[in-house]
């Protein structure tokens, strides 16, 4: 099954949406889900099966890993989380221009908006990590088939093992991250 148009268009709006109420949420909402996606500054490991490592690929847009990522920095300083914080603390003149539409949109979202309270966090949150865990079950599939092709049958075996691995690990932190989400 390959994404259609509409699929990828429904994924990025999903994740401006995410990114708009996550940083429009209370101090304390932004940073319980920042903490259930990534874990926090002092206790991330990647190789823990409980949280994403902070480098994963999490959203499609490139832009939008980079407001993640300056979220992800603000929430570490213990700095407060706004649309002009963010824009201001990107001090690369073309990092911050090729955001500017973004945290445009995020600071005056065009749709219905974030909910008060930053109630809908958690649940966009769950939506994009289970977007980001069906996203793999293709790439997986796409490399095993790419090995089936190009490998020495001695070695597809080894191949299948290590896919197999990165599957269980990928589905333990999409389980972990998941159940930390329903507490936020």
């Amino acid at each position: 099954m390959t994404d259609t148009s509409a699929d990828l268009d429904d994924t990025i709006r999903l994740e401006l949406e995410f990114l708009t109420s996550l940083v429009w949420a209370p101090a304390a909402v932004s940073l319980a889900a920042v903490h259930a996606l990534v874990g926090g500054r002092d206790d991330r490991d990647p190789s823990s099966r409980d949280v994403l490592p902070v480098d994963t690929e999490l959203f499609l847009r490139p832009v939008h890993t980079a407001v993640f990522a300056a979220v992800v920095a603000r929430t570490d300083a213990g700095l407060p989380v706004t649309p002009t914080l963010l824009t201001e603390s990107i001090a690369d003149p073309k990092e911050k221009a090729s955001l500017r539409s973004v945290l445009l949109d995020i600071a005056a979202p065009s749709g219905a908006g974030p909910l008060p309270g930053g109630a809908d966090v958690a649940h966009l949150a769950v939506a994009l990590i289970d977007h980001w865990y069906r996203r793999g079950y293709p790439t997986l599939l796409a490399r095993m088939s790419l090995a089936c092709e190009e490998s020495p049958t001695a070695d597809l075996a080894d191949f299948w093992r290590a896919l197999t691995d990165h599957q269980q690990i990928a589905e333990a932190r999409w389980l972990s991250v998941r159940q930390r989400l329903m507490l936020v």
